[in-house]
Order: C-alpha cells, then structure tokens, then sequence
C-alpha cells in the first residue's frame, strides 16, 4: 500500500518541505497511517531535513496505486 507523505518543519506547518512516497504492507501487513507517518519521518532524518524532533507529516488518505 502506498500513501504520499508530506514533512514539515513543526513551527512552519504551512511549507512542505519535502513530499515522500510510502510503500508499506506489501508482507501482508496492515500498517496503519502512524506508520507511515514514521517512516517517512525516519527517511527525512536520512535525507538530512532536518533534526527529527523539528519535523512533522501529514499522510494523505488516498491510497495510491
């Protein structure tokens, strides 16, 4: 299952910064939008957005295929 994910800065919610794509559940799992939300947060520590603790998401409700 895939969900766009959007990182942005916690005191500048109106700025996305980055847009990440997120593939999850393809074991059969059934991740919930917490997860998403985490991993694309683990992939913009990664990518160097940021300090963790200074970004946030928003994950989008549309399933994307």
């Amino acid at each position: 299952m895939k969900r766009q994910v959007d990182i942005y800065r916690k005191d500048r919610r109106d700025r996305v910064l980055w847009t990440y794509i997120v593939d999850l559940g393809g074991d059969g799992s059934h991740p919930s939008l917490a997860d998403f939300k985490e991993e694309a947060l683990i992939l913009a520590g990664i990518d160097d957005h940021g300090p963790i603790e200074e970004l946030d998401a928003l994950v989008h409700l549309e399933i994307l295929k």
